[in-house]
């Protein structure tokens, strides 16, 4: 059986071939594949780690933020904030994300203020972009459209156990290519 390729075809195999050959597998069994690996934020209960932030109708302070937020606050023409709340405020622990949230609330008033939620960062597998080929195809991809994600890296799998990407990856790494 003749199989016929445009002489494009054939030079994008051959440079495919060499690139498969040659890549690094960043430490996995071959033949290897490549994803895009990015961090994620999970809500989590606070007993199960996670970093707390404090909810408002526009967003989300950090604990750092909401007390920054609080003594500009104290300090502000704006707010007219009183001396018992002043006072109070010298009393909240500023290490509980809580005690500062219901402070925001009950003592200020400020009723935009909803709740204390926890975030635990964590890599994750992009699912959005599927499995490239090669690790240079994979770096380009986040070059182009590493926006669209959160700290992106390469990542390498293995296709090991996966037998139809295992068979293809080694047809496509062993087959002749004539010159």
């Amino acid at each position: 059986m003749k199989i016929e390729i445009s002489q494009e075809d054939y030079e994008f195999l051959k440079e495919l071939q060499h690139e498969l050959n040659t890549q690094t597998t960043d430490g996995n069994a071959e033949p290897v594949f490549w994803g895009v690996i990015e961090t994620v934020e999970d809500v989590t209960d606070g007993d199960y780690g996670g970093e707390p932030y404090i909810t408002y109708d526009d967003g989300r302070w950090s604990v750092k933020d909401a007390i920054e937020e609080i003594e500009q606050a104290m300090t502000s023409e704006f707010y007219d904030i009183d001396d018992d709340a002043k006072e109070a405020w010298k009393e909240v622990n500023k290490d509980s994300a809580e005690d500062i949230c219901d402070f925001m609330r009950d003592t200020l008033g400020w009723d935009n203020v909803y709740d204390v939620v926890y975030f635990r960062k964590s890599k994750k597998l992009s699912e959005n972009t599927g499995a490239f080929l090669t690790k240079r195809a994979c770096q380009q991809y986040i070059d182009k459209y590493g926006y669209n994600h959160w700290d992106p890296h390469t990542y390498a799998m293995t296709a090991f156990r996966n037998p139809e990407l295992e068979r293809l990856l080694k047809i496509l790494k062993e087959m002749k290519m004539g010159e």
